[in-house]
Parts: C-alpha cells; structure tokens; sequence
C-alpha cells in the first residue's frame, strides 16, 4: 500500500481502468433486466441494495458515514445527482435509445465537467487537455453516428438521447459536488461518502417508483432480474463507485471523467464478442477516443509541482 501512494498516477489509473471495464458492461446487462422491470423500478432496484451492501460490509471496510449537517448536504446533493439523475437518466436511455447509444452519449461526461470547472471555479483548461477532450468528444460522436436508431424509430431514440445527455450532465455536476466536499473537509471517508449517497439517493427512487408504478413494476419472480439487479447494484453501483471515488481523491475530475470517454469502447468490444460485429466508423471512433484519453491522462509537470507543495488544483478551489 505504501508504494502504490509514492505512484498517485499509475494507481490512479489502475483504479479507473478496473472502473471503465465494469461500467462499459453494465448496459448490456441493464437492457436484459429492462425485459423484467419498469425503468424507474429498474434503477430503484440498482441503487437500493448499494448502500446496504457497504454497510454489512463496514465492519470489514471501516469506514465512518458523513457527520454533521453540512457533510449530509453535500452527500444528499451528490446522491441525488449521481445516483438519482444519473442512474434514472441511463436506465431510461438504455430502454428507449438502446445500450449503445445510452453508454456513448452518457459518456460525455468529460466535456460537461470540463466547461462547468471552467464556469463554477475557473479552471483553465490547458490547451493539451482542451485537444484530448475534443478528441474523446469526435470519437465519441464517431461511435454514435453508427449506431443512431439501430435500436428503435427516431423518436423514441431522440428522447432515449436526451436523458441519456441528462444523465451525463447530472454525473458531470455531481463530480464536482463530490470534489468540493472532499476538498473543504479532507478527512471525509470515501466510503461513508458512497453509502450516503445511495442510503439517500436509492430511498428517493424507491419512494419514487413504488409511489408511479406500484407494485407491478417488475417481475418479481424473475430469476433473470435478480441476477442482473445484484451485477449492476453490487458490482456496478458500489464496487465500480468507490474505486472511481478513490481515483478522484488522485487525480482532477477532467482527468478522472475523461476516462469514462473509453465506456464506449468496453461496450463495442462486448458486442463483438457477442457477434454483433460493428461499422468501421465505430472502429475508427474507439480508437480516437482512445488516443482522446491518452493525452488527457499524459502526466502534467505543474500538476506534480502542486501536489509536491501542497496546494489544491485549480478545481478544487
């Protein structure tokens, strides 16, 4: 463990490449639940068991819930963006849009935090970083061009989209919210940060959901929907969040969302594997998005100076 901290940057990227891998499948997997349960059910189903995972689990993990009325503000703000706008946005994408145009446009993510750092806090955005951003962007839009309404007409596919966009935007502010707090109190566990989140974020949903849909939003009796509820919500939601978390306290929120660009790419490679072979442009996308990520991600001098010093990053004013 001591080393990994002498090498903040390569853990860093361990953690988001471990991250990518499991949310790039994730809605494969949260189509197929789709077939058993409403979408606001379905993304219920996702968040509740989140936070009841990670507390049987706190004797093992030790880790302290937020305290204090102004950390709980800060959790439920959090929650209620990245667990609430977020995972109902996606879910409702994913069924409306199909899996890869939900995981491509929610994807976006980086450029959103990129230009809310910009306007909240005034992080200026380094040519280098605006250049890998703008390419994450095009192969991003490259990969979405050949799949726009491979899944249903286009109407139904534009309104998938644009919660699909909602999601993103929700997930981009969100990982500020999160950062901030990290930021004004430094000895907030992660942790307890996550499992707040989704004690308050997954109690909204399902007062949500059984309140509009009642008791008939899901098959209950589906094997089918359980196993792929305990995928998304164990792995998905709670290990998949904390290690994006744990790279976020290393790295700046550009950085780590940048890598969310490469979602895309996992959920390609999944429907290779599946037989679904895609276009050439999608080909041609994944590999800018991959070259995108790569040059957001090159180690920055400056960046290392300041946190040899001490100081806080430009976003976490």
């Amino acid at each position: 463990m001591r080393g990994a901290t002498k090498h903040p940057d390569a853990l860093a990227t361990g953690l988001l490449l471990a991250t990518v891998a499991i949310w790039g499948s994730i809605a494969q997997v949260t189509d197929v639940a789709a077939g058993h349960a409403q979408p606001l059910m379905l993304t219920a189903l996702r968040a509740a068991p989140t936070p009841l995972v990670l507390l049987l689990a706190l004797p093992f993990l030790r880790f302290r819930l937020p305290t204090g009325a102004s950390a709980w503000a800060f959790t439920a703000i959090g929650g209620l963006l990245m667990v609430g706008v977020f995972l109902s946005g996606f879910t409702e994408a994913v069924t409306r849009a199909g899996p890869g145009n939900a995981i491509v446009v929610a994807s976006t993510s980086p450029f959103w935090v990129a230009i809310f750092s910009r306007l909240v806090h005034g992080e200026r955005i380094r040519p280098r970083t605006a250049i890998g951003l703008l390419a994450g962007f095009a192969g991003v839009i490259l990969i979405f061009s050949s799949q726009l309404g491979s899944h249903a007409g286009a109407g139904r596919t534009a309104v998938g989209l644009l919660f699909a966009l909602a999601a993103a935007l929700g997930w981009a502010a969100g990982v500020l919210v999160v950062k901030a707090q990290l930021t004004r109190q430094p000895d907030t566990d992660l942790l307890g940060v996550v499992a707040g989140q989704y004690l308050i974020g997954g109690a909204v949903l399902l007062a949500v959901a059984f309140g509009t849909e009642g008791s008939g939003g899901a098959t209950w009796s589906s094997g089918q929907l359980w196993l792929a509820v305990a995928y998304i919500s164990v792995v998905g939601s709670a290990i998949a969040t904390v290690m994006y978390f744990a790279a976020l306290r290393l790295t700046s929120p550009t950085r780590a969302t940048a890598w969310s660009f490469l979602s895309p790419v996992v959920a390609i490679l999944i429907s290779i594997g599946l037989g679904d072979a895609p276009k050439a442009a999608v080909f041609a996308g994944m590999a800018v998005t991959i070259v995108g990520v790569c040059i957001v991600n090159l180690p920055q001098r400056a960046a290392r100076v300041a946190d040899a010093v001490g100081e806080p990053s430009a976003v976490a004013r």
